[in-house]
């Protein structure tokens, strides 16, 4: 892309859009006139790349100038031209110049330390740290020299301390000789006043004129009346004339250390002309960072002329006016993309259309000077390789051009530019001839500039180009809102429809006398007339689609909204549910419980057995216990559990392939196992044996499956289930629950109690897992509570370590 600026957006473009006016407002938050100079020269680039930086700088100024104080830039102001005789040789600067410079170079230092803080966080801010060389051993030389009143301070030199020491010895000699004139003998009666005081750098006393003869000496002066001469005396002579050579001594060694320190500032002159130039560069960004704040201005996204979304726009002198206190500022919606490269702005004469104009077009070269855009945050601003405008009145009476001969010919030069990444901004196109001709020629070289990939804004009253707009590809109508009831313009922006003018009607309100409007009616073009009333058709219908697709819109989100909240009512029940479930397990576990706590105190209390009597077994009582209990649990769990595929279809087939020796897999308890008897008839349970060890089980026919084959056959394996337990030939069974959620696990670790308690297992070990140990706690917690647990404590390195649990069941 090309970096001419004279390529970019030429000099009437510039002052059509109104850019010096816009740079003059933000030369005025400068500190001195370098910076303000740079404001004024700012230029639109026309470079991707570089504005991009321009705008990130600008960024990270204001974000430092949010914490922290601006830096001093004190001391520019005509600071060049001082430079400029430090160029020739032998020239040197007065102390009160020399000061100057020194307040200069305390602003460099000041510029430099504050650039300093950017250096971590703001990349393209601290590169202009480094056009910075702070001379603070220089500055502390210039200060040295300057004395009070600006003069040359005695402790610039030796010599100068030793010469003004013999001045002021001198000098008091000369007074005490003087002042002994006062006191001889025959003097008395011819002083004025008995003072010593100077003349032309000699000391005099004052003389009565008429006594003047009464004493030897010089006159050098006389007062204003005549009544006293100032001599001085010949006693004085020899004494001032020590001072004089004094004097000279003084100012002899005052310019040679004055231009001791030009010499040194000479040999630095490029690096101080640096350092102007790097404190007018950041005088100028500071200015921009102040305007920007101001107006409430942010940082647009940019892009190579491929979208304009300016969210909220305003334009930007009025966003000063409206800062100032003066006056506000509407904001408005400006869109334009690949598909309406081309807008045509319509409506009623004072409704914003040229305002819209150039707020685009001033928003876009603003950005491109690298200013932020007085835009909602968002805002996507084109880069254009060229900004070319035809806007205002340009008739030339010099150069003997009508208003449409300017017109045309600015057209013809506008035309000659088209291209990609070109903006064009025509005001009232075709205007100033016929309306037909006008119409024609618009169209023309909007069809010209869309061809050639070229985006353009039109302000028209012209109904033919209104309705070329509705009826070519890539052109969209926009409107300015003109309120009816007051007469007054609302500036907002319709896409999709064309404005009116409404002449007619805004001239009745205007007072016209009613002959006067009505004639006008009467005198209305007919074409025109039935011109207008197809627009204003086609608008209607425009509105009532934009209507419908509004109501289809609301309607989708209300859809979504119910889909959301059924959703939500779903997930609420089925955590209600999981919560009454987990309730009435754990009340049933309470009764069970306490019953079994019962029934051991009743078989302690069994008498033992007589010689002729069988015995009794403990463990065979337990057991059916356990499976009574187990029996109860599962029909409380099918009560509130979800509703499992029917078994009773296969039942009937299962006496048939249920035989002693099956192997079968008992689904309450989630293990296989060999059928110990054949189904008895009436009977609802049978004998299983399961585990390593055998042992017998009465399981629920309902809860039997057969896994097929003879029943010397061995049986498939199973598909593991969501909770893994494994029988092993060691003290218990295994428990995996890795990865699950609380909720979901405590239901199956009493469950597999249950079952070790059923096989007669000693113990259970439980693999939890660590990850934030909220389930391993959980789990321990519900285990330290359970009626059938002794003890619970973690499994060693083998076993899973930290990530399991072994819990020891009671006997």
């Amino acid at each position: 892309m090309s970096g001419d600026l004279t390529d970019c957006c030429d000099k009437q473009t510039m002052i059509a859009l109104e850019l010096p006016a816009l740079l003059e407002r933000v030369a005025s938050m400068c500190v001195s006139a370098p910076g303000a100079a740079r404001v004024r020269a700012l230029r639109p680039c026309p470079d991707m790349a570089t504005v991009s930086r321009r705008q990130r700088r600008l960024s990270q100024l204001r974000a430092m100038l949010s914490e922290s104080q601006d830096p001093s830039l004190d001391g520019m102001d005509d600071i060049d031209i001082l430079f400029s005789r430090l160029a020739v040789d032998g020239a040197y600067l007065t102390c009160p110049e020399l000061e100057r410079v020194a307040v200069f170079l305390g602003s460099v230092s000041s510029a430099a330390s504050f650039l300093d803080g950017a250096e971590e966080r703001f990349d393209e801010l601290f590169r202009l740290r480094n056009s910075f060389m702070p001379m603070p051993e220089l500055a502390k030389d210039i200060r040295r020299i300057i004395g009070p009143g600006g003069s040359v301070a005695s402790s610039a030199s030796p010599e100068l301390a030793r010469i003004r020491k013999d001045m002021g010895r001198a000098r008091d000699r000369l007074r005490a000789t003087m002042g002994l004139l006062f006191n001889e003998t025959g003097m008395a009666g011819i002083f004025s006043d008995q003072v010593i005081t100077q003349r032309g750098d000699r000391f005099v006393v004052p003389v009565k004129s008429e006594m003047k003869s009464r004493i030897a000496g010089i006159i050098h002066d006389t007062s204003g009346t005549g009544a006293t001469c100032f001599v001085e005396p010949m006693e004085a002579v020899e004494g001032n004339n020590q001072l004089a050579l004094l004097r000279r001594q003084e100012g002899e060694e005052e310019i040679r250390i004055l231009r001791q320190v030009a010499a040194d500032l000479a040999r630095n002159l490029t690096a101080l002309y640096e350092a102007l130039e790097a404190l007018a560069k950041l005088d100028c960004l500071l200015a921009q960072a102040r305007f920007c704040a101001r107006t409430d201005a942010e940082e647009p996204r940019l892009n190579n002329a491929v979208e304009a979304d300016m969210l909220g726009v305003r334009h930007p002198l009025l966003a000063w006016r409206q800062a100032m206190g003066r006056g506000g500022a509407v904001p408005v919606h400006i869109h334009m993309d690949d598909n309406s490269r081309v807008l045509i702005i319509s409506g009623a004469n004072a409704g914003g259309k040229t305002v819209t104009l150039k707020t685009m077009g001033l928003i876009c070269l603003m950005a491109m000077c690298g200013l932020h855009v007085t835009a909602n945050q968002g805002s996507r601003v084109p880069v254009f390789r060229r900004v070319m405008a035809e806007i205002g009145d340009d008739q030339d009476i010099d150069r003997e051009l009508s208003t449409f001969t300017a017109h045309a010919t600015r057209l013809a030069w506008m035309t000659g530019k088209a291209g990609k990444g070109v903006l064009a901004l025509i005001d009232e196109l075709g205007a100033a001839t016929d309306p037909g001709e006008g119409s024609a020629l618009g169209m023309a070289v909007l069809d010209w500039l869309r061809q050639r990939g070229s985006w353009a804004l039109a302000t028209t009253h012209f109904h033919r180009l209104k309705a070329y707009a509705a009826a070519t590809e890539g052109v969209e109508n926009v409107s300015v809102s003109f309120s009816e009831t007051t007469g007054m313009p609302t500036y907002q922006l319709n896409y999709g429809s064309p404005g009116f003018s409404d002449a007619i009607n805004v001239s009745r309100r205007l007072g016209f006398p009613d002959e006067v409007i009505a004639a006008a009616e009467a005198n209305l073009d007919t074409g025109e007339s039935h011109t207008v009333a197809l627009l204003q058709d086609a608008e209607r219908v425009r509105q009532q689609a934009d209507y419908h697709r509004a109501e289809a819109r609301r309607d989708r989100l209300r859809a979504g909204e119910e889909r959301k909240e059924a959703r939500l009512f779903l997930r609420q029940a089925k955590e209600q549910r999981a919560g009454a479930l987990a309730e009435g397990k754990r009340r049933v576990r309470d009764v069970a419980a306490r019953l079994e706590k019962r029934l051991e105190q009743m078989l302690e209390q069994v008498p033992e057995p007589g010689p002729s009597e069988k015995a009794v077994k403990p463990g065979k009582i337990k057991q059916e216990l356990y499976s009574a209990r187990r029996q109860a649990l599962d029909e409380v769990e099918a009560v509130v559990a979800p509703p499992k595929e029917p078994v009773a279809a296969a039942k009937a087939d299962r006496a048939v392939v249920l035989k002693a020796g099956a192997k079968v897999r008992a689904l309450n308890l989630g293990q296989t196992g060999t059928l110990m008897e054949d189904p008895r008839p009436g009977s609802d349970v049978v004998a299983v044996s399961v585990g390593v060890a055998g042992v017998r089980v009465m399981v629920p026919l309902d809860h039997i499956e057969s896994l097929g084959g003879a029943p010397d056959q061995k049986p498939a394996q199973p598909k593991p289930s969501g909770v893994s337990v494994q029988v092993e030939a060691g003290s218990g069974l295994d428990l995996k629950l890795v990865g699950m959620r609380v909720e979901d696990a405590l239901p199956l670790v009493d469950k597999a109690v249950d079952q070790a308690v059923v096989a007669g297992r000693g113990s259970i070990n439980i693999v939890h897992g660590v990850g934030t140990g909220a389930l391993r706690a959980a789990v321990r917690d519900y285990l330290r509570n359970h009626p059938f647990v002794a003890e619970v404590r973690q499994a060693g390195r083998q076993q899973g370590g930290a990530g399991a649990t072994v819990a020891v069941l009671r006997d």
